[in-house]
């Protein structure tokens, strides 16, 4: 497991750790026995193999991780969630986290205050897209997609808007459209966010260095935000994009209510 580097002034604290996964290895028992019945149960559902090792590679590798946070041990932390199916800790003093996987690769994001969310998605052709993009894309980002083309490639618009919807812990299917991504007039290597999301504190997201073949995005909300009074707003928040630590071009571009697609990179 390794711990990525962040864009610099990314809130103290912020760790995301990516996993590679052996997706043809049997399942460790040492992941195993960390997890709960429930968890265990919901594995054992999942057909396919590879499915099976993403799934308890992934929360035993979380529940590692919040014992070293917690001083709790693994096997013996509880989760609960909320309305959207967003995990937290309960009853323990511990950091906000969040969890994505796709193909060989896994991410864990975890943040000491507020809120985190993550998203990791496997390209596949642009040809396979076109189907999502009435259901990912923003009217207005539709309209310039019509008039111009996209700016930004969808799945870097993709990426963020999960990994920001996750950490607000909506429902991601819901709310992809409420927001807008372009890319900003002002600093070099920012995005420009419009969104009407009842949120009225700033959002901030990072692109995170992702394998070959892959994309990525982390979410951050300030704990201060609310829900209340927001409706009917209008909001705007500039994204900082990093690759590996150094402003990356715009030329190139589970949640369990995660979207089960892919898009090209």
């Amino acid at each position: 497991m390794q711990r990525l580097q962040l864009a610099e002034g990314a809130p103290e604290g912020l760790e995301v750790w990516r996993l590679s996964l052996d997706l043809n290895a049997p399942v460790a028992d040492d992941d195993d026995r960390l997890l709960s019945r429930a968890e265990w149960q919901r594995a054992q559902r999942l057909r396919r193999h590879a499915d099976v090792v993403r799934a308890v590679a992934t929360r035993a590798a979380l529940r590692r991780l919040l014992s070293a946070h917690t001083g709790i041990a693994p096997e013996k932390l509880v989760f609960t969630q909320n309305a959207y199916g967003k995990p937290a800790l309960e009853n323990a003093d511990g950091p906000a986290f969040n969890v994505s996987h796709s193909g060989h690769v896994a991410l864990i994001a975890l943040a000491p205050g507020g809120a985190v969310g993550v998203d990791i998605e496997r390209c596949r052709p642009e040809a396979e897209l076109a189907p999502l993009q009435g259901l990912v894309l923003s009217p207005s980002e539709q309209l310039g997609h019509a008039r111009d083309g996209i700016a930004l490639p969808f799945m870097e618009r993709w990426v963020v808007k999960e990994a920001v919807l996750k950490a607000l812990g909506l429902g991601i299917a819901d709310h992809l459209q409420a927001l807008s991504i372009t890319s900003s007039l002002g600093s070099p290597g920012t995005y420009h966010l419009e969104h009407s999301l009842p949120i009225s504190s700033p959002l901030q997201a990072w692109p995170l260095p992702a394998p070959n073949g892959y994309a990525a995005a982390l979410g951050y909300v300030d704990s201060g935000y609310s829900h209340a009074n927001a409706q009917g707003k209008r909001y705007s928040t500039n994204f900082q994009e990093i690759n590996n630590g150094q402003p990356k071009r715009n030329t190139n571009a589970t949640n369990q209510h995660h979207i089960q697609t892919s898009g090209a990179c």
